[in-house]
């Protein structure tokens, strides 16, 4: 049967514009299906990129040569009216425009009773506000002996020279002090996004604080050995935070919400799409695919992931476990991600898994495994495709189709060159398997 993709709804449905239904239809085909999910990843992170993005003034020499090119194109429009193709025409314009300004000005300054008339035996000064200022030219009005020329800080100055008296007209100006810029910053903190905080038990802190109502982007929530509590993620869901736990929020936006687990446990209910709410741990990030689950770091930031329901995918940059409801996948902090197994996989097959993941036991391990392994073991067995050298993949394959086998397309050979298609396709029925 084929697969029905979403390619082209994936932008609108990371800048949240698609209906409820919408929403929930592609949130679960994600879960599904890799393609699709590397490519909303893909636009998730254009999107991000593109909201760090900052506007700028364009360069000074880039307003010259559109005035030029904008030259040109007026003397082809006209061209037997040559002093519509020149400069002469914009400079009488702002001829005009300029002593009209400073005419207005200059009575306004007369009519105005709060302007103050000085005497003096020099020549006549008139400082205007800095309204009057963003002109690069020269004007001289040849009736008043008006000059108006800008100084490096754009303050404009009218000289007014008279031969009967000498006169400065200064008008009075209103200053405005500036805001405390302590009470700004508090109107600003408390502008900063936040979760709301409950306690459960004990006397859990934020900071040095235990009045924790609000978590803020950047705090730390703690808890003692007599404290729990509870963190609204945002509109999505929740997270109780276990005693002797350390939690940060990192940030929240409607692309993401992320919280930094540093010690202890916590256990989250989210009801979101896939990939909308991250947590980071020492050891790796725990990317929730829609889910339920307890997250658990030690004190050497080695991690215990349980899902109890949906999916998790636990990432490091270099590795990925895709973690379903009823799995458990552990990490370690010097050497990464180790492989799901099952919650009740037996005592030998964890142990052996172990060994192989995180103690370099290779065949040793991997012969303990294969010999182990049931049909809810294929998730491991899956994984272990690509984590066991070259050399031992068709023992691997062979362990996986004993249990569940490959689709038509899937053959042995793409397989053990890692295609990836067929190994989409192959977990596919491993999840049919998981969950049937």
């Amino acid at each position: 049967m084929e697969v029905k993709h979403y390619n082209e709804k994936l932008s609108a449905f990371v800048n949240h514009e698609l209906t409820h239904d919408e929403r929930q239809a592609i949130g679960e085909h994600l879960l599904q299906c890799a393609e699709c999910r590397a490519e909303h990843d893909e636009i998730k992170l254009g999107a991000a990129v593109a909201g760090q993005l900052k506007q700028t003034d364009a360069p000074e020499n880039l307003w010259r040569k559109i005035e030029n090119s904008l030259d040109k194109k007026e003397e082809k429009a006209f061209p037997a009216f040559a002093f519509f193709g020149s400069r002469a025409f914009a400079a009488a314009i702002g001829l005009f425009l300029i002593c009209g300004l400073i005419a207005a000005v200059y009575f306004g300054f007369l009519r105005n009773g709060s302007t103050e008339i000085v005497k003096d035996e020099k020549n006549v000064n008139v400082e205007i506000p800095e309204f009057a200022a963003n002109t690069n030219e020269t004007a001289i009005d040849q009736n008043s002996n008006t000059a108006i020329t800008e100084s490096t800080n754009s303050n404009v100055q009218i000289a007014l020279q008279s031969a009967d008296s000498n006169v400065q007209v200064v008008p009075k100006t209103t200053t405005i002090k500036p805001k405390n810029a302590q009470s700004e910053n508090v109107k600003t903190q408390s502008k900063m996004p936040s979760w709301t905080v409950e306690t459960l038990a004990g006397m859990p802190k934020i900071g040095d604080s235990f009045d924790i109502q609000k978590l803020s982007i950047g705090e730390f929530l703690e808890t003692d050995a007599n404290s729990r509590a509870r963190v609204q993620v945002a509109n999505i869901g929740n997270v109780e935070i276990a005693p002797n736990s350390r939690v940060q929020l990192v940030n929240t936006k409607s692309t993401e919400h992320r919280l930094s687990l540093e010690k202890g446990e916590l256990h989250a209910k989210i009801f979101a799409p896939p990939r909308l709410f991250i947590v980071d741990t020492p050891s790796a990030v725990a990317v929730d695919l829609g889910c339920e689950y307890t997250l658990e770091v030690d004190e050497q930031g080695n991690s215990k992931l349980h899902v109890t329901g949906g999916f998790v995918a636990l990432e490091n940059g270099r590795s990925e476990s895709i973690v379903p409801a009823g799995a458990i996948a552990l990490t370690n902090k010097g050497i990464g991600i180790g492989t799901p197994f099952a919650e009740d996989s037996s005592a030998e097959f964890q142990a052996a898994l172990y060994k192989f993941d995180f103690e370099n036991s290779g065949n040793e391990a991997l012969e303990k495994i294969i010999k182990e392994a049931n049909l809810y073991d294929s998730l491991t067995l899956w994984h272990l495709l690509s984590r066991v050298p070259k050399t031992e993949r068709g023992r691997v394959f062979n362990a996986l189709a004993n249990f569940v086998k490959p689709p038509a397309n899937v053959t042995r050979e793409g397989i053990l060159r890692l295609d990836k298609k067929m190994l989409d396709d192959w977990w596919k029925e491993v999840e049919n398997i998981w969950f049937g």
